[in-house]
């Protein structure tokens, strides 16, 4: 012990035998780093100490080291467990560095900015789990805790959370298994995920952080630096998610404001449009195009309004016993100048003997319009659109194909994505919201949407809804 002290040269530095031996040692508040051996079953007085003597910091050392050891020390708060007999540079390191260090040290964080929001842990081990609880203690926060991962992936589809700490070595399921879960999950797949684990090698880090994590986190873990990584993530989504609630109401508003006169204008032109007996063909041309232009904008207003509500969840679907066709032709009905605009003939077949099934009709009908517009956008001049409804045992079919360009899809999923647009390669118009929320309806329904497409032959997409 005195060989240890004289070999360090330091006043500040005390050894002991025994965390026991600290109760009868005075001068203890002059002292600024202790370090005593340790069987780990003396944790206790840990905190007793700490809370006496708070700016002498602990550090135990011990011949059996192992993690288990490692996290209860942790948890009892002693920030570094080295190897007994200790090496002499690890305290020469740690004097060092508080010699050089002038930065005066940040004061605690305002959390109460974090109030509210959920996190997750999953850890077999509730010790870990303790600790992680411990930790984030301050943070305000909401914390959810799993022994089991199994139960844990029933819950990622039913309650929304903030970020999600996992263990990976876990029985059963591996926390990266989670993780995919998570991923693929409909309400958490855009929640931040990192990893705490002992696992130290890089193949295990990669695999995090290519599953999608934002953060790994090695065992045993200094626990001011960790709360400090959780709470900077929390806070920067809880600042990106009030950004986007911004950007969300903004587009509400202004959607909702251009409801009206975008409606009155229609109204107006299709009285003109009926009424065209003193128009000569310029004038009556003029009109039908002011026409397409604005049930156009009224298309793009009603999908920024649906994007909001399937959003938040408040896509209530009406349903009752209506016609597949008898929609289709509305629609047709209300795209013809579009139609007329590009000289696109379209051809309507139905096979199917019952054209009814169970359905909203405003909303099917919001999808049929979307599919059409989407594909007189696409389409090329003098071209040929076929419409086909058919009939299965179960669903109700609804396919629609443009013979033209074609689209170059190397996931046909990705068309169906919020703002994915193929408008600007081809230099239309477009916001990329319109199949977004066919296929959100599509969804609600219970049924199927896909796309199939060959480069300059033909784009069709297809939707079915169970009878």
């Amino acid at each position: 012990m005195q060989e240890l002290i004289n070999n360090i040269g330091n006043d500040n530095l005390i050894f002991v035998e025994n965390l026991k031996d600290l109760e009868n040692i005075s001068g203890l508040s002059k002292k600024k780093l202790c370090i005593a051996k340790t069987d780990f079953k003396d944790l206790y007085l840990v905190k007793r100490i700490s809370k006496k003597y708070p700016n002498l910091e602990i550090w135990l050392t011990s011949s059996d080291i192992s993690r288990k050891n490692i996290l209860l020390a942790n948890s009892s708060g002693v920030k570094n467990v080295i190897q007994y007999p200790v090496d002499l540079r690890l305290v020469q390191n740690y004097f060092q560095k508080q010699n050089k260090s002038n930065v005066t040290v940040p004061e605690m964080p305002n959390y109460t900015s974090l109030k509210g929001l959920k996190v997750m842990v999953v850890d077999d081990n509730q010790m870990n789990i303790d600790l992680l609880v411990e930790t984030l203690s301050v943070l305000d926060i909401s914390i959810s805790t799993y022994l089991k991962p199994i139960e844990a992936s029933k819950v990622v589809n039913n309650e929304k959370f903030d970020l999600f700490l996992l263990d990976i070595m876990m029985p059963e399921m591996s926390g990266f298994e989670l993780a995919n879960i998570i991923k693929h999950s409909k309400i958490n797949a855009d929640t931040p995920i990192m990893f705490i684990s002992a696992l130290s090698d890089a193949e295990n880090k990669i695999m995090g952080y290519n599953i999608g994590s934002c953060a790994y986190i090695e065992k045993p873990f200094e626990v001011s630096v960790v709360r400090s990584q959780i709470y900077n993530m929390l806070k920067t989504k809880s600042l990106a998610d009030a950004l986007k609630d911004k950007k969300e109401t903004f587009l509400q508003m202004v959607a909702h404001d251009l409801k009206t006169p975008i409606y009155a204008e229609i109204c107006a032109l299709e009285l003109l449009n009926k009424n065209r007996g003193k128009l000569n063909d310029m004038q009556i041309e003029i009109i039908s195009d002011i026409l397409s232009a604005a049930k156009y904008m009224k298309n793009l207003v009603e999908n920024i309004t649906q994007k909001y509500k399937a959003e938040n969840e408040n896509l209530i679907l009406q349903k009752r016993k209506c016609s597949l066709k008898d929609i289709v032709i509305s629609c047709i009905e209300d795209t013809k100048y579009l139609f007329e605009e590009k000289e696109i003939k379209y051809i309507l077949n139905c096979s199917a003997r019952n054209v009814f099934a169970l359905m909203d009709e405003l909303e099917i009908k919001r999808v049929v319009h979307n599919l059409l517009i989407n594909t007189i956008e696409h389409g090329i001049s003098k071209s040929k659109v076929i419409m086909d409804i058919k009939e299965s045992s179960k669903f109700l079919i609804f396919s629609i194909t443009n013979f033209g360009i074609g689209l170059e899809i190397k996931n046909p999923d990705d068309i169906f994505l919020k703002y994915v647009t193929y408008a600007q390669k081809y230099k239309k118009i477009g916001s990329g919201l319109g199949l977004y929320i066919a296929k959100k309806i599509i969804d609600a329904h219970g049924g199927k949407i896909k796309v199939e497409s060959e480069v300059n032959k033909y784009v069709k997409f297809t939707f079915s809804i169970p009878r």
